[in-house]
């Protein structure tokens, strides 16, 4: 494997690691922000996996067929998009719940 290529693949794994460990926490969050922000580095680190793996394919470096192959990009951004609607779900449950209880 080239030098570009090791760089590439080392952030990748990196951040994929990163996005799953985050992941985790999450679902050990303590509170309801907690839970957010681990969210959201999960989510902000399965965007970079999706950048390196875009990185990988276009230039091509090393094992770019593979991850043509096995469409790993569009895996990544599919978890981009889970990640973005739990957030986005409960960011409006928590709106809600404190809207109901201003109106008590």
């Amino acid at each position: 494997m080239n030098h570009p290529s090791e760089i590439v693949w080392g952030q990748l794994v990196r951040a994929a690691d990163s996005a799953s460990n985050n992941l985790i926490e999450a679902g050990n969050g303590s509170t309801d922000a907690d839970f957010l922000n681990k969210m959201r580095l999960a989510l902000r680190e399965a965007k970079e996996s999706k950048a390196c793996l875009q990185n990988i394919s276009m230039a091509p470096l090393a094992h770019a067929a593979r991850v043509i192959e096995f469409n790993l990009e569009d895996e990544a951004d599919q978890l981009c998009a889970v990640f973005s609607t739990i957030i986005t779900n409960m960011e409006r449950r928590l709106a809600n719940e404190k809207s109901r209880r201003r109106t008590r």
